[in-house]
């Protein structure tokens, strides 16, 4: 019996829905925790809380003193610079999207396609459109709902960055208590996420809830300074991933439908969201299919957050391969097959072109599909620890994605700390041409 293969779609695209969000967030008060939530492990109370609403925090599970030579490099970093932000005048932290360049190609190597620099929108390029997109920078700044947003994706691969957070000791316990193991020890994040303060002039600040459509099993999130109520946090929809899970078709990547969406609206229209706020190395734990946002934020500090991605050691296949449009086509994706097939009718765009531009999400640890495509059964948690097993230490440190693929990734040559990335390589260099606009790509999992 065939067994069927979703339809290919964006790596870089969220799971979300046009319908506002009706209810307000509250916060997550540490007199609320329930006992336990500054040991290591799990309480009773932690495991009753975390089973009814999804979610756990532990404080100050990572000692906040390792983060200040993160900080430090922080506040030199170009975003910082550009719009004068200074560490010693709060009033400086408003609003400094004003001074952020519309493009920026801060921080990059010279190895776009094996050897030219990173393109700029209006360059002409071999493997692409021009203006087609190039992926993630290593600082992407955006205006998200009124407040500016710095993604400092470049230093998730830092190895002092890593060690300190996904990698951290107290971190994998936590991990391996939760899901149980073995754990596949992450080699890097997404990086520094920071909210600032935003202007009158820049608008109400609001809720963006979404789902994030990959294969991640626990999603993290860690404070690097502390927040406080209405300045951002991390805001999440307790129970939304046990909602959603049974509507997807598959239990381990997450492939949407109809019942999704609604579902989604359901949470959005139902469900009193969470905002995260605590100290800096306070940490949320919940799964990684949990409606989530950036919080509302009207307070006066900078919310500096670290995204993270967990998954337990499983059998994987393709990378989510991503290949730009050329002469007018679309830009085509990967498919779980690894086959990227281009549409027959377009009379302009050769399919056999291996001369192309090909990305991945790079700010992702979790890039390849799992293997398994079996559907839904049970409960969201039904295979989780949960502290039902000791935690024995059983994490995994396979080969990073990057190195398996031969791509580029950490900082080398004027390449500064905390820049670098994953460059689009030519399709040819990573498919095998099939005919009738199908390319087979390679598979290079590092499976047991």
């Amino acid at each position: 019996m065939s067994v069927h293969t979703p339809r290919p779609k964006d790596p870089e695209s969220a799971f979300g829905t046009l319908v506002e969000p009706a209810l307000s967030s509250a916060p997550t008060l540490r007199e609320l925790d329930p006992e336990g939530s500054d040991k290591l492990g799990l309480s009773r109370a932690e495991v009753e809380s975390f089973r009814e609403t999804g979610y756990l925090i532990k404080r100050g599970l990572v000692p906040a003193e390792l983060f200040v030579p993160i900080m430090d490099l922080w506040w030199r970093q170009p975003p910082i610079l550009e719009a004068n932000v200074s560490r010693q005048n709060p009033e400086s932290w408003v609003g400094p999207g004003r001074f952020w360049p519309e493009e920026n190609r801060w921080s990059l190597g010279q190895d776009w396609m094996g050897e030219f620099d990173w393109p700029w929108p209006d360059d002409l390029r071999l493997g692409a459109e021009k203006g087609e997109r190039v992926g993630r920078l290593p600082h992407k700044l955006t205006n998200d709902i009124a407040n500016d947003v710095w993604r400092w994706h470049g230093i998730g691969h830092d190895p002092y960055f890593v060690s300190v957070t996904s990698a951290h000791p107290n971190v994998l316990y936590m991990a391996e208590a939760l899901m149980g193991g073995p754990v596949k020890k992450p080699r890097r994040n997404r990086g520094i996420y920071s909210i600032f303060p935003k202007e009158p002039s820049q608008g109400e600040s609001k809720l963006g809830p979404h789902m994030d459509a990959n294969m991640t099993e626990m999603s993290v999130v860690m404070y690097l300074e502390d927040v406080e109520p209405g300045s951002g946090g991390f805001t999440i929809y307790p129970g939304s991933a046990e909602m959603l899970y049974p509507t997807s078709e598959q239990a381990f990547n997450w492939v949407a439908t109809d019942e999704s969406k609604e579902t989604i609206d359901r949470i959005k229209r139902e469900v009193i969201p969470v905002e995260f706020t605590g100290k800096a190395g306070d940490v949320i734990f919940c799964h990684g299919l949990v409606v989530h946002s950036a919080g509302v934020h009207e307070g006066s500090n900078i919310r500096v957050a670290v995204i993270q991605d967990f998954n337990r050691v499983r059998q994987r296949g393709h990378m989510r391969w991503s290949a730009a449009g050329k002469y007018g086509g679309k830009r085509v994706h990967c498919d779980m097959d690894g086959l990227i097939i281009f549409p027959s009718d377009d009379s302009f765009d050769d399919p056999s072109d291996g001369m192309r531009e090909v990305t991945t999400q790079w700010i992702m640890d979790s890039n390849e599909f799992v293997l398994s495509r079996e559907p839904p059964s049970g409960h969201v948690f039904s295979d989780w620890n949960i502290g039902q097993r000791p935690v024995e230490g059983l994490v995994y440190d396979e080969p990073p994605w990057w190195e398996r693929y031969s791509l580029p990734m950490l900082p080398v040559g004027d390449i500064p700390r905390g820049g670098g990335g994953a460059p689009a390589v030519p399709l040819s260099e990573i498919g095998r041409y099939l005919g009738n606009g199908t390319w087979s790509m390679i598979n290079r999992a590092y499976n047991l």
